[in-house]
């Protein structure tokens, strides 16, 4: 079921990247993406413990997957704000945001594939 949802966000994402061209629209799915994303971190950690489980855990790819993850919520975060300069008409942003949104995007990737990956 969580890889059920997981999948749901990277199909939001990708529906939010499609219509990039109309703000009301992409600034909805990407926003719709990251409560849904950020909820399922919040169900993981209650359902699962996975900060005590990595504590104890010694595997690289648990690491690796944990780190991946901690970057893509810093990357929502900040991919937030520099689309919250942009709605304010601080055009600068543009180009960071475009970056970034890549990086993200990669990141993103990256966290769904090793979570299949990880037991």
């Amino acid at each position: 079921m969580l890889h059920l949802i997981s999948t749901v966000v990277l199909l939001l994402i990708a529906a939010g990247v499609y219509f990039r061209k109309s703000m009301r629209v992409h600034l909805r799915l990407m926003l719709a993406a990251f409560v849904v994303d950020f909820s399922l971190v919040i169900y993981i950690e209650a359902t699962r413990h996975a900060v005590e489980k990595v504590a104890h855990h010694t595997g690289w790819l648990l690491w690796f997957h944990v780190a991946v993850s901690v970057a893509v919520l810093i990357a929502y975060v900040a991919q937030i704000q520099l689309g919250r300069r942009l709605l304010q008409g601080i055009v600068t942003s543009k180009n960071v945001h475009i970056r970034l949104g890549m990086a993200f995007c990669t990141l993103r990737l990256l966290n769904y594939i090793t979570s299949f990956m990880i037991v």
